[in-house]
């Protein structure tokens, strides 16, 4: 049964997060759970939640124009976040203010400089990038001989060589062990970051068992370096944060020691020539608004690698296992692909513009999987109405993007699987505005462009080189997710039968 709404609240029923968070896990029983709820609004604060507002259908008259969000005060962060991070708030995902302005800005420049840019000679340039790592996912694909194969490793390291090589010019193999307990870092940080979401909204879940290792293993960072620590004792095994800050310290100092101003390879350079320069011109203790230089790298790279990995790679393990739950879609975006891009090479972004059935396809993965159930805080720079609900100046304002993408009002049958939805009248692509699978507003995801791009060429590549079928005599894999920041697919075997190309050795020769 729906949960009751405390009688002191400030200005709303205090259920929404719980129940929208219990629901992206897909189980019939908080499916009914939220179907019963249908009458309660969509915002929901109380003095217990920091002021926190989820918004659910009125996003988009707040975030779209309406209403500014973005406030010119800094945002205020959950109180149990900043003491869990010690108080350093770093990089861009976890700043507000000046400081996340001018990294927003630093970093959009930069990621624009070395190609994540719709301008056709920056476009060029990571396609190109992209292109090499599709090339080596499809060969690995190939030598699976269309065995029952988990696709989660090998998506990881294709599509983190991406990021690693406008990053730190990085580049994982996929048998590189140092590689493989990274990734498992970077899984079990989304795990537990997830896990704490519910404590930012409902303080008294920090009671919970559990609570204090999960907070523990993410709080933990260590100030110095290991061969400076106090030798009286064994030190701990590093927690989570600080066996990642290790790792990320080691590409900082390795790229100090060959940095070359005069030849920029990556953003990480980009930041060292910012420190270069500002010590030149003394200023250098007022860059990154004091901000430790080495601790705001880290940060940096830990966001990017993290939003521009684990996102684009669960997209397109989604993507698979909707193929196989809907083996005709496949079949007309193979259709597709074979009428305009042929049998004798493969897709490029060039394409894209005439590839609608495939567009759209990848569409509804984004929309129906819904990664990132929720959107970044936003606060309004002024008291508005919403609903008739009052949300006061400088509140949080979280979106709830899974329920804006599962909303009945918007979408017919939203449940159902139907890239149609996104092709209009004359047989064109259409995003609707409360399509916002990268988020809303000045806080949208930075690599949008790049996501795109990565996802159409390995998606496309992909179904136009293998049919994707269910492994003999097992059961369709299930639609529900693990709940962490983002909403990853349970782990499946896949088999990716090949599809002859139009000439032999074309694939082998990486052909485009």
């Amino acid at each position: 049964m729906p949960l009751k709404s405390p009688e002191n609240c400030a200005h709303f029923p205090a259920n929404k997060v719980f129940r929208e968070k219990a629901l992206f896990g897909r189980t019939q029983k908080f499916g009914n759970w939220r179907r019963q709820s249908e009458n309660d609004p969509g915002v929901t604060c109380t003095r217990r939640v920091h002021r926190s507002f989820p918004i659910e259908g009125g996003v988009f008259s707040l975030l779209r124009g309406k209403f500014s969000m973005d406030s010119p005060a800094p945002r205020r962060i959950f109180p149990d976040f900043r003491s869990t991070i010690a108080g350093f708030l770093a990089g861009v995902i976890n700043t507000s203010g000046k400081l996340w302005k001018e990294q927003r800005r630093f970093v959009h420049d930069g990621l624009r400089h070395f190609g994540m840019s719709y301008l056709s000679s920056r476009k060029a340039r990571m396609e190109k990038r992209i292109v090499s790592e599709v090339d080596d996912f499809l060969q690995i694909l190939q030598a699976a001989n269309g065995e029952p194969l988990d696709l989660n490793p090998v998506l990881a390291v294709s599509i983190s060589n991406v990021i690693c090589d406008v990053l730190m010019s990085v580049k994982f193999s996929h048998n590189d062990s140092r590689f493989i307990r990274f990734m498992e870092l970077i899984e079990e940080g989304f795990q537990l970051f997830g896990s704490l979401e519910y404590v930012f909204f409902i303080p008294i879940l920090r009671y919970l068992p559990g609570h204090s290792k999960t907070r523990q293993k993410i709080a933990k960072v260590t100030t110095q370096p290991p061969n400076l620590r106090l030798k009286t004792s064994k030190p701990p095994p590093p927690q989570n944060r600080e066996e990642m800050a290790q790792f990320f310290q080691e590409v900082i100092d390795d790229h100090k020691k060959t940095f070359d101003p005069s030849h920029l390879r990556d953003l990480l350079d980009t930041y060292l020539f910012a420190i270069q320069k500002a010590k030149e011109e003394g200023v250098a203790d007022h860059l990154f608004e004091g901000k430790d230089h080495d601790r705001q790298m880290q940060q940096i790279i830990g966001d990017m690698f993290s939003a521009g990995m684990e996102t684009i790679k669960s997209s397109l393990h989604w993507a698979v296992l909707f193929m196989m739950h809907n083996p005709e879609h496949m079949r007309a975006a193979q259709e597709e692909l074979d009428q305009v891009v042929g049998r004798l090479r493969l897709p490029k972004l060039e394409d894209l513009a005439y590839l609608p059935v495939t567009e759209s396809t990848i569409l509804e993965v984004l929309r129906i999987s819904s990664i990132v159930p929720m959107g970044t805080t936003h606060s309004p720079i002024r008291d508005i109405k919403l609903n008739g609900f009052h949300l006061p100046r400088h509140a949080q304002v979280v979106p709830l993007l899974h329920a804006v993408h599962m909303d009945a009002t918007l979408w017919a049958e939203p449940q159902r699987f139907d890239p149609s939805r996104f092709i209009n009248a004359e047989g064109k692509v259409h995003k609707p505005e409360f399509f916002l699978p990268f988020g809303v507003g000045r806080r949208m995801c930075l690599g949008e462009v790049m996501a795109r791009m990565e996802i159409f060429l390995f998606f496309s590549s992909l179904l136009h080189s293998f049919d994707v079928r269910v492994p003999a005599g097992e059961t369709l894999p299930s639609l529900k997710g693990i709940v962490g920041v983002t909403i990853s697919p349970n782990p499946y075997k896949v088999c990716l039968k090949p599809r002859p190309l139009g000439a032999e050795g074309v694939r082998a020769a990486g052909a485009r």
